[in-house]
């Protein structure tokens, strides 16, 4: 009786768990991404309420302000990988079944050197997040080869061309030089988005540090996750 009370509990407490990545040139703002997620979101097996302790209590003022506790950090490049894994919770409340989920994010290094290992993470990735610095015009063509990479990487393949959501933000959008989001379409992503929309791909412009459209993006990301679940079933936890 006790196994079966107990195997019943794990049943209804279990969580399902997608794996996503995030990716992306160096400098582009993905380990600020990351660091920014952990603070708008609980861990696991946080409360709401301890998030939001945790968050004032590096906070200047009486406010929750996340903007303030990131650009206050030092975050240095990512040299090999940070993880973290939090508890979703959808700003719609009807969307009840997006709110029994947790989301591993793996970040990894974005320096041309470190970016062949990026392959060894996709056969265990539910989602992949690319972060493009939408002011850097130059290295443009550089995002688009390496995202054109990624899409036609053998790996997939081996899954039988199982293909995941890509969710590409780009970021920076609160600079005055920043590129926005038309002309970016229209420019050298245009091939990326004509050629992978189709499939399960969205460009969404971001303030990693301003925390401007952080979680309607993660939003459209878990919507599509959930959906692909029958070809990539998510990990329980």
């Amino acid at each position: 009786m006790f196994h079966l009370a107990l195997s019943l509990y794990n049943q209804y407490t279990r969580r399902e768990q997608y794996n996503v990545l995030i990716l992306g040139l160096d400098n582009a703002g993905k380990t600020t991404f990351l660091e920014h997620l952990r603070l708008l979101y609980p861990q696991p097996n946080e409360s709401s309420d301890s998030r939001k302790k945790r968050v004032l209590s590096s906070s200047v003022g009486a406010e929750e302000d996340t903007s303030s506790i990131i650009k206050s950090k030092r975050i240095l490049p990512t040299v090999g990988q940070n993880t973290t894994t939090i508890r979703f919770k959808h700003s719609t409340e009807s969307l009840s079944s997006a709110n029994k989920l947790n989301l591993k994010f793996w970040d990894l290094g974005g320096q041309k050197s470190l970016r062949s290992m990026w392959s060894r993470y996709y056969r265990s990735c539910h989602g992949i997040i690319f972060i493009i610095d939408s002011t850097d015009t130059e290295r443009f063509q550089e995002c688009y080869e390496t995202l054109m990479e990624i899409a036609n990487d053998s790996t997939w393949a081996m899954d039988g061309n199982s293909s995941v959501p890509i969710l590409m933000l780009a970021n920076k959008q609160d600079l005055p030089q920043a590129v926005d989001l038309v002309a970016l379409k229209t420019g050298v992503f245009i091939e990326v988005v004509s050629s992978l929309e189709a499939t399960d791909l969205k460009l969404l412009p971001v303030s990693v540090l301003e925390n401007q459209g952080l979680r309607e993006s993660l939003e459209w990301l878990v919507t599509r996750l959930m959906y692909n679940k029958g070809n990539r079933p998510p990990e329980y936890r």
